[in-house]
């Protein structure tokens, strides 16, 4: 194995073995018994290593030489929640030799935009949101906006900046929409999703973003009310919170709960991947007051 391979992940170039002392035959005969298997285009490693993104970004720059790992195949690398589709995207400079489940992209990207990783190189964090959220369908997009807000990669600025540096490419529109949707706030697109989904299922009876009062004066703004009910919804996101507005946000759900409401907490994971069980709690919720 050359030493080589140990700065990629272990993954090598039937070139690079031959170099470190392997014949042709005996790279062919450790790909025919299974010893070494084939990650992606030239890249090899043993059988026994696991297929991670680490090792496809390595895999790609091995395959094709000075490119950038991007789209899907980044989120992949940094954790995104985004869609996999399978197959390896890069960016490149001309367009190279065609490879079985690579995607080549003729797009210079500066270095400011790139980390390297061994053999490879992938598009940072903040560019792969970017470029994602041009590519992603309206639900991914909005999941992966309110993401990146919550963490503090994506802010309304970067998205201008983006949609100024890209007008008149493929994506601006995404942008457009993206900054729309966390243009009020980072919570916004979540308290949307909300109020589809109760539109959707004709929940009636709601009104969003109203002012609650006790006998103390304000307690504070909800989400979304039902006022005959007495039901307040609250979307929570992922957001970091300090202490102060932590502590803001548990005294705002005693006073309201002390006033005779019902207060309902639901995730962004709750309303993307369990939609139907948050309207059948609320329904149970309404119906019960």
């Amino acid at each position: 194995m050359p030493d080589v391979a140990h700065r990629q992940d272990g993954v090598f170039t039937a070139a690079q073995a031959i170099r470190a002392g392997a014949t042709p035959a005996q790279v062919r005969h450790r790909r025919e018994r299974g010893v070494w298997r084939r990650v992606l285009g030239s890249g090899l490693a043993r059988s026994t290593l696991d297929d991670t993104p680490r090792r496809r970004v390595q895999a790609a720059g091995l395959t094709w030489p000075g490119c950038v790992a991007a789209f899907f195949t980044a989120a992949a690398f940094h954790g995104l929640p985004v869609p996999d589709d399978g197959l390896v995207h890069a960016f490149v400079v001309r367009a190279p030799r065609p490879r079985a489940g690579m995607v080549p992209h003729e797009y210079l990207v500066t270095s400011e935009d790139v980390v390297t990783v061994g053999a490879g190189a992938v598009t940072t964090v903040s560019r792969t949101v970017l470029d994602c959220l041009g590519r992603l369908g309206a639900e991914d997009a909005d999941r992966l906006a309110t993401w990146a807000v919550t963490r503090e990669l994506l802010t309304a600025d970067s998205l201008e900046a983006a949609i100024s540096a890209r007008a008149g490419k493929r994506g601006t529109r995404a942008l457009r929409r993206a900054l729309a949707d966390i243009g009020d706030g980072a919570l916004s697109a979540a308290e949307r999703r909300m109020h589809r989904l109760l539109s959707q299922a004709r929940v009636t009876g709601w009104e969003a973003d109203v002012r609650v009062f006790d006998a103390g004066g304000l307690i504070g703004r909800v989400d979304v009310l039902f006022p005959a009910a007495k039901v307040v919804v609250e979307v929570d996101g992922y957001a970091y919170h300090s202490r102060a507005a932590f502590q803001t946000d548990r005294t705002k759900q005693n006073r309201l709960v002390a006033a005779g409401y019902t207060v309902l907490r639901f995730t962004w994971a709750d309303l993307h991947d369990r939609p139907r069980e948050v309207v059948a709690t609320i329904r149970r919720a309404t119906a019960a007051r």
